[in-house]
């Protein structure tokens, strides 16, 4: 009832009557969350009486610098951004209920949450990207005290069994999709755990989880931007990044200088401006190649052939 009370009086709050989908394909930029934006947005108290800290329709990519917030808020609102996976959280014991309606998360670190947002009991994932069972049974060992879960309008949804899968693997919730669990339907998701058909929607998830841990490795992928600075890069190329970030005129542009680094590779500007230059130790006095200098010396040599002793 208290998780109903939650959802129904945020969106009294906002005048909705539910989350919509997510309008960030419109947006022509991204706002990277850092200590000054967290500084700046807005802190309210909730109906609720909750502290509540609100980073709504930013772009935002990526959850970073959380610590920043030094675990003073029991609510965060990311609606609205371009989040992709929940990961990175400090640790933030305060912390009971996130808004992350309309993003694009499609999976989440549970070892990072479940160590970290260890009392995190209202969490909103309406219209985001979870197409996997394996990321339900991943949110069950996340979070351990978790009652109100809305995963409305992802792929998810559309699974066989979903719900009652979710019942099972996340036996503390109360509430799912704004609909509360009923004694009849955990007595109805304890039966299929225990059938034929639930032994092999398992199976199907071990093998999620199989594909998973066997993709293809991409350079720089599952490190942050700075680990991949520190690990894939020479000191000249650390001091042109620099350059580059410094010289950058829009939060856009810091951010595909980001994804590059990220990936372990150098940004398109500084790869194309080191292709012009010539190999180390191929140029010679006068500012020419060797490889240019080299037609001429023969062409020297052929026409004054050294003398035979």
């Amino acid at each position: 009832q208290k998780a109903i009370v939650h959802h129904t009086s945020r969106h009294k709050q906002r005048g909705q009557s539910k989350y919509t989908p997510s309008t960030h394909n419109t947006y022509s930029f991204r706002m990277r969350l850092s200590a000054e934006l967290l500084g700046s947005s807005e802190q309210r108290t909730n109906p609720l009486g909750e502290r509540e800290l609100v980073l709504r329709g930013l772009a935002i990519p990526a959850l970073e610098h959380l610590g920043v917030t030094r675990d003073a808020f029991d609510s965060m609102d990311f609606t609205d951004n371009r989040l992709v996976r929940l990961e990175n959280f400090p640790r933030l014991l305060r912390l009971s209920s996130l808004l992350l309606g309309s993003n694009l998360i499609d999976s989440l670190d549970h070892a990072n949450l479940s160590k970290n947002v260890p009392h995190l009991k209202y969490l909103e994932l309406s219209y985001n990207q979870i197409g996997s069972l394996l990321e339900i049974s991943n949110l069950g060992k996340a979070a351990s005290k978790l009652e109100f879960l809305s995963l409305t309008g992802n792929p998810v949804t559309r699974r066989q069994h979903y719900r009652l899968y979710t019942i099972r693997n996340i036996p503390s919730l109360k509430v799912l999709d704004y609909i509360k669990i009923s004694k009849t339907e955990r007595e109805r998701a304890d039966r299929l755990a225990k059938s034929a058909a639930g032994a092999a929607l398992e199976a199907d998830v071990q093998g999620e989880q199989h594909s998973s841990s066997h993709k293809t490795f991409v350079p720089g992928e599952g490190l942050s931007a700075e680990a991949s600075f520190t690990t894939s890069f020479t000191p000249e190329e650390k001091e042109q990044i620099r350059e580059l970030v410094a010289n950058a005129s829009s939060p856009a542009e810091i951010e595909e200088i980001e994804q590059s680094v990220q990936r372990g590779i150098l940004p398109p500007q500084l790869a194309q401006q080191n292709r012009k230059r010539p190999p180390p130790g191929t140029e010679n006095g006068n500012g020419s190649s060797t490889a240019e200098a080299a037609p001429a010396a023969a062409a020297v040599e052929e026409e004054n052939p050294p003398m035979k002793k």
